[in-house]
């Protein structure tokens, strides 16, 4: 019996999806995350989360010359913590061209990074229930 070897399995993170064409989203990326995300080969993470991305993210980033955006977002709690401003700031981002192919999340892939698809989408002309799908995604 010989061993075989198995290469550890690509795990996307919580709620990924794409969003269109090298545009993706999802929660924060966990260490088991970072094999799948390598393979998008990501030029710009935007992090809309309320503290800097720890160590092990910040050093993926770097590793695979990846830019890293932090734009601070306090935690949800009754509300999406979101002001114009910094939507506007997000979506700026996302529709740079030189920031392509993107990851957007934030700690649970669903509130903030929702609201700020569905502002892409409306910059989009989508109608209103249509963007608003992407919130609720």
């Amino acid at each position: 019996m010989s061993a075989s070897w198995s290469p550890s399995p690509l795990i996307p993170p919580f709620r990924f999806g794409t969003v269109e064409h090298e545009v993706y989203r999802g929660a924060y990326p966990k260490q088991r995350n970072l094999r799948y995300l390598k393979r998008l080969k990501l030029k710009t993470i935007l992090s809309l989360i309320p503290d800097a991305p720890d160590a092990i993210f910040q050093g993926f980033c770097a590793q695979q010359g990846i830019r890293s955006i932090h734009l601070p977002v306090d935690k949800v709690k009754d509300n999406v913590p979101l002001t114009y401003n910094r939507a506007v700031e997000a979506v700026q981002v996302i529709i740079d061209q030189e920031n392509l192919p993107i990851y957007i999340h934030c700690l649970d892939g669903a509130s903030v990074t929702g609201l700020v698809v569905c502002c892409l989408r409306k910059l989009q002309t989508w109608s209103v229930p249509s963007a608003m799908g992407e919130f609720l995604r």
